[in-house]
């Protein structure tokens, strides 16, 4: 009796051991394939264009000159600059969108800044709404750095007198071109603290991220007063990214507001942080109203 209850025994051990023979190698090779499928395919999701340049208008707005960026390889980037009637040089907001957006869902913001005494660049990215080429962390930075050169050349901007705001990867992409351009204050609105940290979520190593973005990096290198704002419930970016940026920027204060990722639960909630925007830059930049 003993003697067969060991041969079950190991009957069974066996085909256990068969089974993981089999099982892991197909694990691996599934895996492996979908991080081949990552690697593919990473800036579909990063720069989901096919969301953002949904019913592209084909006429600049009339209140608005466009900037056109000429590519090497053929083709533009277009940004778009408004600057206010004030009779003197007005301080400079740089503006850089989410990455599900385009240059003409800040429109409405820019124009109320402009009223402010600010002149306006909504700095779009390649790829995106009217521009060409393809969007990549390299190209975001390179292009936004010479739109405020240009900008700031132009009569009626003070280029000494900027700041910068961004929107989730907009964030990301304005914390690297001020380690080469520091402006004068930084707003950060639903930051990621690293891009590349997101592969986690999909099973992949953050390595694998062509564009990382580190912002963590960037803010400990930032000797200039930045304003952190992140939601409560936002889906997308956890909370923690937004404190793990306070805690590391030189000079940074961190305020929380009730909403999700794009829209802010409540209109006291939305002004509450249009204020706290407001403030900032006017107590840095003093725009003439």
């Amino acid at each position: 009796m003993k003697t067969t209850d060991t041969s079950r025994m190991v009957q069974r051990s066996n085909r256990i051991r068969r089974m993981f023979v089999m099982i892991i190698p197909a694990v691996v090779v599934a895996w492996l394939i979908w991080l081949g499928l990552i690697w593919a395919f990473q800036e579909t999701f990063i720069f989901p264009r096919f969301i953002a340049n949904r019913d592209v208008a084909e006429q600049v707005p009339d209140d608005v000159e466009a900037m056109l960026l000429p590519l090497d390889d053929g083709g533009h980037v277009e940004s778009w600059l408004l600057t206010p009637d004030t009779g003197s040089p007005a301080p400079l907001l740089v503006i850089a969108h989410g990455n599900a957006e385009r240059v003409d869902s800040w429109i409405d913001f820019a124009r109320r800044q402009r009223n402010r005494g600010y002149a306006v660049l909504l700095a779009e990215y390649r790829g995106y709404g009217r521009s060409d080429g393809s969007p990549t962390q390299k190209s975001l930075v390179s292009d936004t750095k010479r739109f405020i050169e240009m900008a700031s050349a132009k009569d009626g901007v003070d280029g000494q007198r900027t700041g910068y705001l961004g929107m989730s990867i907009g964030t990301a992409v304005l914390a690297q071109v001020a380690l080469e351009q520091p402006p004068l204050g930084i707003v950060m609105l639903v930051p990621p603290a690293r891009i590349d940290s997101f592969l986690w979520r999909f099973g992949a190593p953050s390595f694998m991220m062509r564009h990382p973005f580190r912002t963590d990096l960037a803010v400990q290198q930032l000797d200039v007063p930045i304003l952190i704002c992140s939601n409560a419930q936002d889906h997308i970016i956890p909370l923690d990214h937004g404190r793990r940026l306070q805690e590391l920027a030189l000079d940074g204060e961190y305020l929380e507001f009730e909403g999700d990722h794009n829209v802010l639960f409540t209109p006291d909630e939305a002004k509450r942080r249009q204020e706290a925007i407001d403030q900032f830059f006017d107590s840095l930049l003093r725009p003439s109203m």
